[in-house]
């Protein structure tokens, strides 16, 4: 295969790997449910800890770190590609995630792509965000806000550390995609009433669409519908 066509295929399998809903298909086998209606609504690891428990966490945490993280750098690697190409896999592998091709453009967060990511092209970097995010959370008990600072710090930690450029634009394009991500959130989740520009600032800080936590991850699809009879 040419150059193109080589770099085309790292991408596509990042991002139609990335794209496998894998906290949806586990909590539909688990428990019959969609997780896009249950809880923050994330197709993601954390949803189905509290939505389904903690060994279907596990097996979602590890196939999004994995099959769709360190997957989409080893490929790259495989073909042939130099670094900034890999990290162009890894960032399609996150995009997919956030924006599933197989769910109509909803999905989860990215963070465990990410760090899946990380662990081949910036172990440290990813290191010591973990160990902000775990500090944070052991002091604080809010692990979204400790993760959104995590990604807020993963350039500076690529910078202090001199990494090249192509790692550091990684950094800078994770936060991206995930800062949107919680900003966007998935199609059809807000309360109703609320506006957008009131749910901006706690889905960047928060990841949720209220100041208050209340029920916010306790809720079900019965809800909702409650709140539309009444």
């Amino acid at each position: 295969m040419t150059e193109p066509l080589v770099l085309a295929a790292a991408v596509a399998y990042g991002y139609l790997v990335g794209s496998i809903p894998t906290a949806y298909l586990v909590a539909r086998w688990r428990r019959g449910i969609d997780i896009r209606r249950y809880g923050s609504g994330n197709v993601g690891a954390s949803n189905v800890a509290r939505q389904v428990g903690k060994v279907s966490f596990a097996v979602v945490a590890a196939f999004d770190v994995l099959a769709k993280g360190v997957g989409s750098v080893v490929v790259a690697r495989a073909l042939g590609l130099d670094v900034q190409f890999q990290a162009l896999a890894a960032l399609m592998a996150v995009a997919g995630h956030n924006w599933s091709v197989y769910l109509r453009f909803s999905g989860g967060r990215g963070l465990s792509v990410v760090a899946g990511g990380l662990l081949l092209l910036a172990w440290e970097e990813l290191v010591a965000s973990l160990a902000i995010a775990f500090l944070g959370w052991l002091a604080f008990r809010n692990i979204a806000l400790w993760f959104g600072i995590a990604l807020v710090l993963l350039p500076v930690w690529a910078l202090l550390l001199r990494e090249p450029a192509a790692i550091v634009l990684f950094c800078v394009a994770a936060l991206a995609v995930t800062a949107l991500k919680r900003l966007l959130s998935n199609p059809g989740m807000a309360p109703s009433g609320l506006r957008w520009r009131d749910m901006a600032i706690p889905r960047l800080l928060y990841d949720r669409d209220t100041w208050k936590a209340g029920d916010w991850v306790k809720r079900k699809p019965e809800d909702a519908d409650r709140g539309s009879d009444g």
